[in-house]
């Protein structure tokens, strides 16, 4: 049995070695793809049922993604780091620190999103109020927010056993998982809101179904095969080596998504004061961008596993090769995407039953978003180049900057200057920022390789 463990093992390491990276990053990533845009897709019809009957209701689930972004960031933080650190030990051949991180990255999100549940619904109503919830949209957003919450711990721990799947170069799990999970909603979504009525609590128990189905799919899938690097309670670790090894690639990720939470709730803020067609259109805009900021991450997914392998093993020559390739194709087709939802946006979202003021609004963020959407793809390529790369100094900086520290300021001073337009306009005026510094962090840094294998130089644990 060990020996047939060991032997699987060994064809997976020398797939991701050898395999032509072009069809292996497309074999990975497409599942990754399948899989996030499926998660996505059902908080977007969230927004698209209830804004539908009421604008009011979609405003009221606007708020909540600021909450939401906050709980992903446990689960992509730990993932993310646990994930990263899983492949670059694997490609040296260093199970003991890969099944050390995988555990312990686990058990942290299960009892850190568990207290996050516990203190959000003994101060949900404060919540509220500090996520931008006006007095009229308290109450209904105060009920999305309750199961937002209640879902915590299944979409943290889903996030950490999804990410090292892809970290070992099992993308079908997750794509089965995540799919089976929205075919599990969208159909309780489209009955309970649409047939019955339910508003937001039907809308809030179909996205508690989903999380419970995406979860229970992802364990099987990690238990299923027994050469696969998996969370152990056993192996789980307290040793501080243990934690600044995840950290140290789940750190961008950790600054990305606090940012991205602070930006979502000045950005929601900022909608509201429009009134609440403005934020229904802005919720909506948000989390059609969202879609195609889920597919591109979910082809970067593809690619981090592939490149993790490679520069692991100290392969520069594959390594130059699979940035080169994935970069190329993100840019290309995201320059597709967008062209299609410049030109469709307004006429898809009035087919779709919007109020007509919502439905104009969403159009015109989304035309704006569309024109750097390939901008957006770029930047998160670069940024799963740094963190395989386990540089978190430069991998931090292209993490926080176009949802963060360059869309913050914006933000704040773009409507007040320009009022509607300047909010229409400061999510792809952050993007662009955000490729230019990208790019100058990024230059020379796979030439300059053997200087940042020095600077990650993960210390190599051995747990028993």
């Amino acid at each position: 049995m060990q020996t047939s463990l060991a032997h699987n093992s060994a064809m997976q390491t020398s797939s991701l070695l050898h395999a032509p990276v072009g069809s292996l990053i497309l074999r990975i990533a497409m599942p990754n793809m399948i899989a996030m845009v499926a998660s996505g897709l059902c908080a977007f019809l969230d927004a698209l049922l209830l804004g539908a009957g009421d604008a009011r209701l979609s405003a009221a689930v606007s708020v909540s993604f600021s909450l939401l972004t906050l709980i992903q960031t446990l689960g992509f933080t730990l993932g993310m780091g646990a994930g990263s650190f899983v492949s670059r030990s694997l490609g040296r051949g260093d199970k003991p620190s890969a099944y050390a991180a995988a555990s312990t990255a686990f058990f942290c999100a299960l009892a850190l999103s568990v207290l996050l549940c516990a203190l959000g619904l003994a101060f949900l109503h404060p919540l509220m109020r500090l996520l931008g919830a006006e007095a009229d949209l308290a109450a209904p957003a105060g009920a999305y927010a309750r199961y937002v919450l209640l879902s915590a711990p299944l979409l943290c721990t889903s996030l950490v056993l999804s990410s090292l799947l892809r970290a070992q170069g099992k993308a079908m799990g997750n794509m089965l998982a995540f799919s089976l999970g929205a075919a599990a909603g969208i159909p309780l979504q489209l009955l309970l809101v649409r047939r019955l009525s339910l508003g937001v609590n039907g809308a809030g128990a179909a996205m508690l179904t989903r999380e419970a189905v995406t979860f229970t799919v992802l364990l099987l899938a990690v238990l299923r095969e027994k050469h696969l690097v998996r969370p152990s309670l056993r192996s789980c670790s307290l040793r501080p080596i243990v934690f600044v090894n995840i950290m140290r690639s789940g750190v961008p990720t950790l600054v990305r998504q606090g940012l991205m939470s602070v930006s979502s709730v000045l950005l929601m803020r900022a909608s509201a004061s429009f009134g609440p067609s403005f934020l229904s259109g802005m919720g909506l805009a948000v989390r059609a961008s969202s879609l195609i900021a889920a597919a591109a991450i979910g082809f970067g997914q593809g690619f981090a596993p592939v490149f993790g392998y490679a520069f692991g093993a100290g392969s520069m020559a594959r390594v130059s090769k699979v940035y080169a390739s994935c970069q190329r194709f993100v840019v290309i087709s995201l320059l597709a995407v967008g062209a299609f939802v410049f030109l469709f946006a307004h006429p898809l979202l009035a087919r779709l039953g919007q109020p007509p003021e919502a439905a104009a609004f969403a159009a015109s963020v989304l035309r704006a978003h569309s024109a750097a959407f390939f901008a957006q793809g770029a930047v998160i390529v670069m940024n799963m180049l740094t963190q395989a790369m386990g540089l978190p100094v430069r991998a931090s900086l292209i993490a926080a900057s176009r949802q963060g520290y360059i869309l913050i300021p914006l933000v704040l001073i773009l409507p007040r200057v320009f009022g509607a337009a300047g909010l229409i306009l400061c999510q792809s005026a952050s993007d662009f920022i955000s490729l230019a510094l990208s790019m100058l962090l990024t230059r020379g840094a796979i030439r300059g390789s053997s200087c940042a294998r020095g600077e990650y130089s993960d210390a190599r644990t051995t747990s028993r």
